[in-house]
């Protein structure tokens, strides 16, 4: 058996898989990578990690800002086009408990502007499943764009919408027009992408955000509706981008998830025309591929 950790800067997540790589038990628990308080990552460990699952497995990778600076195990970062191979022998491993503990690598791209990601690669990856080739969008606070071919990592790049628009509805000159407790509501969305991608109107993101509050005043969108527009303006910009750099729709496109989030974005993608499956993980069929670690102690 193994165990596989993704262990965000949010978040902790723990899958024991079993021989045939099916996942038959979780932990789920908020405490990410920067609430761990001096250091103490093994500690932590110990305790979220039961006992017998350690004494079930033969081996436990990690992946996430655990690997990260400032996380329990700086691992490197493998240069794109890269797969499972690169990412278990640029990992590093230690000892704990008794129990073989691997920390794996991410995966960079270099260029004008590099971009990096811990963690989501093996989502990415475990997504793509059979497609030999797909671009995978990973919705979050800073969503990610993946190329995949044959199982391998062949370009990323990183979108920080979901924190940008979080920002704007959380603390801004918009956020003080939002009644307490308002969601993003279907309405708002829609409003939101039709006003990112008109043509008829000047400007882009930074320009029309501003509408989220004149809108109101001039009585041309409701204020239950303001956070759902922001999403949907930020949203629909991130889009904008991803067709120009990305040709969305040469390849099967799969957004990762059934988060609300994932949902939104693949009606966004839809009404851009671009034909978007919402796919699940199945991280126990990619976790039972990875390659034996041997890999020196650190």
């Amino acid at each position: 058996m193994q165990i596989y950790v993704e262990w965000t800067s949010a978040s902790f997540a723990a899958d024991l898989i079993d021989e045939v790589g099916k996942a038959v038990a979780e932990i789920r628990q908020p405490l990410g990578v920067t609430a761990v308080k001096d250091g103490a990552f093994e500690a932590r460990f110990l305790e979220l990690i039961p006992d017998d699952w350690r004494r079930r497995a033969t081996v436990a990778y990690l992946s996430g800002m655990i690997t990260g600076r400032g996380g329990w195990l700086e691992t490197s970062f493998a240069p794109a086009p890269a797969g499972l191979v690169e990412i278990v022998a640029q990992g590093r491993r230690l000892m704990v408990g008794g129990s073989l503990v691997v920390f794996l690598c991410g995966i960079s791209a270099d260029g004008p502007l590099p971009d990096v990601m811990r963690g989501e690669e093996v989502k990415a990856i475990a997504a793509a499943g059979r497609h030999p080739v797909a671009t995978v969008i990973l919705p979050g606070a800073h969503t990610k764009y993946v190329a995949i071919e044959a199982g391998r990592i062949t370009r990323l790049a990183t979108y920080m919408g979901g924190e940008t628009g979080a920002l704007l509805r959380r603390d801004s000159l918009i956020s003080r027009l939002i009644p307490e407790g308002a969601a993003i509501t279907d309405a708002g969305f829609e409003q939101g992408l039709a006003t990112a991608w008109s043509g008829d109107i000047a400007g882009g993101l930074l320009r029309r955000l501003f509408s989220a509050r004149s809108l109101v005043l001039f009585e041309r969108l409701r204020r239950e509706d303001i956070a759902g527009y922001i999403a949907g303006l930020v949203i629909g910009a991130e889009i904008l981008e991803a067709e120009a750099e990305w040709s969305l729709g040469s390849a099967p496109v799969l957004v990762v998830g059934s988060s609300s989030d994932a949902v939104r974005y693949a009606l966004a993608l839809g009404r851009r025309g671009i034909a978007a499956e919402v796919a699940s993980i199945d991280i126990g069929s990619i976790i039972g591929a990875l390659p034996t670690p041997a890999l020196p102690l650190a």
